[in-house]
């Protein structure tokens, strides 16, 4: 088989558009048709022959031969271009509505936590309502009993105070009936003196009367 002389290149080539091309085994029309590709078939690029006009290529699935160099180009077509940039949309807007999704969910879970967060600020100072309150409630029975220590002190206070006006008042009654029988023993005494002073008085004037009448 003859070859004219080439190139060699390894690049990607594509088949133009709305084309059906063959790949044959050599360079020319009169060798053996191995494949036929469609537009945007893509194959590796071994070897380029300008003299003949054809490319010595590899198909994606191992297949070597020959294609004519001008129904190759090194972009895909616009139609495999098209589809390409649809999917890349298509995955793009995937991953669009995905974030969006996400967000959602992220704005309702914020929201949940925010409602969480006041439910628990709001229970929070209702605790804290409660702690004062049995606080002071607890507090009571301190200021009870220190009350009741007091009051009890003041009783013990007055009750000595009692005890002592009682003692007082026994001292002054003991003190006064002394006095009275002091002073009715004098009074006795007094009369005692008068009863035997008195008469002798008397004896005395009779005795006086009689010896003036002598």
């Amino acid at each position: 088989m003859a070859m004219a002389s080439g190139n060699a290149i390894a690049a990607k080539r594509y088949v133009s558009d709305q084309l059906t091309i063959t790949v044959r085994s050599g360079q020319g029309s009169q060798h053996k048709v191995l494949k036929a590709l469609k537009t945007g078939a893509r194959m590796e690029l071994l070897e380029e022959f300008p003299d003949t006009g054809y490319a010595h290529v590899e198909l994606e699935d191992g297949l070597q031969g020959f294609v004519r160099l001008q129904y190759l180009v090194d972009k895909p077509v616009a139609l495999d271009r098209l589809t390409w940039l649809q999917g890349k949309y298509d995955k793009l807007k995937e991953q669009n509505n995905a974030t969006k999704e996400e967000l959602a969910n992220l704005k309702a879970e914020f929201s949940k936590l925010s409602r969480n967060s006041a439910k628990l600020d709001k229970e929070s100072k209702e605790l804290q309502q409660r702690m004062s309150h049995i606080n002071q409630v607890a507090a009571k029975p301190i200021l009870l009993d220190k009350e009741n220590r007091q009051l009890k002190e003041e009783n013990v206070t007055l009750a000595n105070e009692q005890n002592l006006l009682r003692q007082e008042n026994q001292i002054l009654k003991d003190r006064q009936g002394r006095d009275w029988f002091i002073a009715g023993g004098g009074v006795m005494l007094l009369g005692v003196l008068l009863g035997i002073v008195l008469p002798k008085l008397g004896w005395r004037k009779k005795s006086s009367w009689s010896g003036g009448s002598l």
